[in-house]
């Protein structure tokens, strides 16, 4: 009997939450399924990770603009590997994704929604045209609650839309012996305070609040760093941000980091100051890592975190509840470990990778099936 085959369809294969997931589902369910990927951009560096397990991966190197000749060519790839079904992750490749589904009709489509660029109002074009791609057949999925409401309010039908969290692997729980060879690597001193964050430096992340936030924390706790891991466009912006509000000896810009998860161990505090998430995995994988959390009560983080209980929920755009927050965790390594100790549970109990790849394989059986 042969196995059904799915292909993956992305914008890349960066070193982002989404891509990192279409790795993870791809490696963890490739006994069960053959997988293939079409990236509509650049294949990306996670694209390696793939090609070494035997998964092609093909990148279509679009230009700006819509090209709707994509759904042809995620068609055609799908034709040529006998595909039964196309996941498509994020909105542009869904819609190509539906292109080729119209041209062959044989597939079975998969959408999951990840996130949103910004809080902004729902956009008017989707809402035209979403209603009218809702009703192909498939599989329509959020990352969150809050995320499907948002995919309501652009058109889509409530009762077709069903929520997987995202989740990933928990892993051991960091020793005081990994926290003291984090910061060995990272030249940060034994004594600081430390509040670190992982994050595209992109808008939607909202740095300049976390910079702001952390000059706060800084004038009352002269021991304290603030570690950025990631790059983006805005790295020069927030780099000449730090230096203008007098904290840019304080603040380390690390980059893009392969090893982003073994440095967790240097922190203290995770922050996230995002003005939109869907569930975001490095705030799973803060919370796996013991840390305790504070973040914007934005998007999926509040199924994510019981304010108070496994983290610390703070508005979006408002640095000083954020400084706040972020103070009382400085004040007290109880209360770090306490929230820690129980996002590290959380994290085991619900949000486990093998849980999230599980409930997308049971998708792909019914559909292949």
């Amino acid at each position: 009997m042969k196995m059904p085959r799915v292909v993956q369809v992305v914008l890349s294969l960066d070193t982002g939450g989404t891509e990192r997931l279409v790795v993870d589902i791809c490696t963890r369910l490739q006994r069960r399924f053959e997988m293939a990927v079409c990236c509509l951009d650049t294949p990306g560096v996670l694209a390696r990770d793939l090609a070494d397990k035997g998964i092609e991966v093909v990148a279509f190197h679009r230009r700006s603009g819509f090209r709707p000749s994509l759904g042809y060519r995620i068609a055609k790839v799908a034709e040529r590997v006998g595909a039964d079904i196309i996941h498509c992750h994020q909105y542009s490749p869904f819609v190509y994704g539906s292109i080729a589904a119209l041209l062959r009709p044989q597939l079975k489509l998969v959408f999951t929604e990840h996130g949103r660029l910004s809080d902004g109002p729902p956009s008017l074009k989707r809402r035209f045209v979403n209603p009218l791609l809702g009703r192909l057949p498939g599989s329509l999925h959020s990352v969150s609650r809050a995320l499907r409401e948002s995919m309501v309010a652009e058109g889509f039908p409530r009762q077709r839309i069903a929520i997987i969290h995202n989740g990933v692997e928990p892993g051991p729980l960091p020793t005081p012996a990994d926290r003291r060879s984090a910061r060995r690597k990272l030249w940060i001193p034994e004594d600081a305070f430390v509040i670190g964050t992982i994050a595209r430096l992109d808008p939607v992340k909202n740095l300049t609040s976390l910079i702001e936030a952390f000059a706060t924390v800084r004038a009352q706790s002269p021991r304290s760093m603030l570690v950025v891991v990631g790059d983006g466009g805005e790295r020069e912006m927030l780099e000449s941000f730090a230096h203008d509000v007098g904290i840019d000896g304080a603040v380390r810009f690390l980059g893009a980091r392969a090893d982003a998860r073994r440095i967790l161990p240097a922190f203290d505090v995770y922050a996230n100051s995002s003005i939109s998430e869907g569930v975001s995995l490095t705030i799973l994988e803060a919370m796996a890592a013991g840390l305790p959390v504070v973040a914007t009560e934005v998007g999926g983080t509040s199924e994510v975190i019981e304010n108070g209980a496994t983290g610390v929920l703070v508005p979006a755009r408002y640095p000083a509840r954020l400084a706040d927050a972020l103070l009382a965790l400085s004040w007290s390594g109880e209360y770090r470990r306490g929230l820690g100790s129980a996002a590290r549970r959380s994290v085991e109990v619900r949000f486990a990778l093998d849980n999230m790849v599980e409930r997308y394989a049971v998708v792909y059986d019914r559909l292949a099936g």
